[in-house]
């Protein structure tokens, strides 16, 4: 009994009956071998498998290349994204409102490349605000726990 062997491109598999072949839907340009052959073939040019090969597949439609929304911009530059200072205050001074500088930030360039220069400006301008908020809520803090303790120590003497 002849044992074939098929390969997908990456690996090779079998050994299967002739049976076990067809039921593997293999098609005219799978490679296949079996002893004694030297090389590998097309299945397309075993005989005993033109009645079980499937039809190739229809070519894969390309979709069409992406487009770059930012020729749409013209001369606009990017808004400033305060991702930095974001990161600043929500490390060293308010987080809730550092991550709500962060995350309307991380908006600023993907709206702008997207070509929706208007919601990049907005996001900024978000970003923006809830920074701010996040420091100077922090340097708030910090002056009223200096003037406690400055009030706490002239009471204790």
């Amino acid at each position: 009994m002849t044992q074939y062997y098929y390969s997908d491109g990456l690996e090779k598999h079998g050994p299967y009956s002739l049976e076990e072949l067809k039921a593997k839907r293999i098609n005219r340009r799978t490679l296949v071998w079996h002893h004694p052959r030297e090389k590998w073939i097309p299945a397309g040019e075993y005989p005993e498998l033109q009645d079980s090969l499937s039809e190739d597949p229809p070519p894969i439609e390309t979709r069409p290349q992406s487009r770059d929304y930012r020729d749409d911009l013209g001369d606009r530059k990017l808004p400033r994204t305060w991702l930095v200072e974001s990161i600043l205050v929500t490390l060293l001074c308010c987080m809730p409102f550092g991550i709500a500088g962060i995350v309307n930030a991380a908006r600023v360039e993907t709206r702008y490349s997207c070509g929706d220069y208007e919601g990049a400006v907005r996001s900024s301008k978000e970003a923006g605000k809830w920074t701010q908020i996040g420091f100077w809520i922090g340097i708030a803090i910090v002056v009223f726990y200096f003037a406690f303790m400055v009030f706490a120590i002239a009471l204790d003497h």
